[in-house]
């Protein structure tokens, strides 16, 4: 089963979610989209064994990226 939580920041929509794997690690996955561009997909950016913390990492891993490159 796959988790995800949307939140946006600085006018990004960041959708963090997590997905089963190997066994029972959880993959973080996320996807950024900005206003009138293509959606940007991270997908697998690193394993966890809770639904919550994949999420949460994912959204925080986005939030970075995207104070650090816009």
């Amino acid at each position: 089963m796959t988790e995800s939580s949307t939140t946006s920041h600085r006018g990004f929509l960041l959708t963090a979610s997590s997905c089963p794997v190997h066994g029972d690690l959880l993959a973080a996955d996320l996807v950024v989209q900005q206003p009138g561009h293509a959606p940007r997909s991270f997908p697998a950016l690193d394993y966890f064994f809770d639904h919550e913390q994949a999420v949460n990492y994912a959204t925080r891993w986005g939030r970075i990226w995207i104070d650090t490159t816009v």
